[in-house]
């Protein structure tokens, strides 16, 4: 951990880390903030592929092991810490057990994009979006999500819809049914989840059971 903080950098929210295509860094830690990885589709439109978390791990490179697969911005101020491809594998060598959790939350994040998936693929728009909350809810409050609390994120119906696939218009339905049902509530980019196993029964998972999937 020393050595990341020897590394950090403080981003303002909308600050480009990693352009997509560009060279990139070895590997990018998270220590604090989000950050959101993006790409251009090809009639120019942008859509965020995930939001990443403290303390997330990123290896932008693409196959060629140079340039990025995606756009790296933060979402919000935070702080970042960034590695060269040789300084990377270096303390990945000389710290023991470090190779281990690197390895562990690349899985993480490899099934937390895979489990997403699959709902944006088969599922309705309810289930998409029940589960994103409940997804995000889990890795950055795991405790109350669990214990089945009511919790908050801050989070916007346009986030909603670009990490879903769904329309603004499409997302804002979805809350204002849900809402009306008493699952949760939405106000200026914060959603508040009342009824936790009505959420977890919209994404069709358990909470332990999605924790075991994409937790460290």
């Amino acid at each position: 951990m020393q050595h990341c903080r020897q590394r950090a950098r403080v981003l303002e929210r909308g600050t480009d880390l990693v352009g997509e295509g560009h060279d990139g860094p070895g590997a990018v830690w998270v220590l604090s903030g989000r950050v959101a990885l993006r790409k251009t589709l090809d009639d120019g439109r942008g859509i965020v592929l995930d939001l990443v978390f403290p303390i997330d791990l990123i290896e932008p490179a693409t196959a060629d092991m140079c340039s990025s697969g995606f756009e790296m911005t933060a979402a919000e101020t935070c702080l970042v810490a960034l590695f060269t491809h040789e300084e990377a594998r270096r303390l990945q060598a000389d710290f023991l057990g470090l190779a281990r959790i690197v390895g562990l939350l690349q899985a993480a994040g490899r099934a937390r994009r895979s489990e997403r998936m699959l709902r944006v693929v088969q599922g309705c728009a309810e289930e998409r979006i029940a589960f994103l909350i409940l997804e995000l809810a889990l890795r950055i409050n795991r405790a109350a999500v669990l214990a089945g609390d009511p919790f908050s994120l801050r989070l916007s119906q346009r986030l909603v819809g670009e990490l879903t696939g769904l329309s603004n218009v499409h997302v804002c339905r979805v809350m204002t049914r849900l809402s009306e049902r008493g699952v949760l509530s939405g106000v200026r980019g914060r959603i508040d989840v009342r009824d936790t196993a009505a959420l977890a029964d919209l994404a069709r998972i358990s909470p332990q059971a999605l924790a075991r999937a994409i937790l460290v």
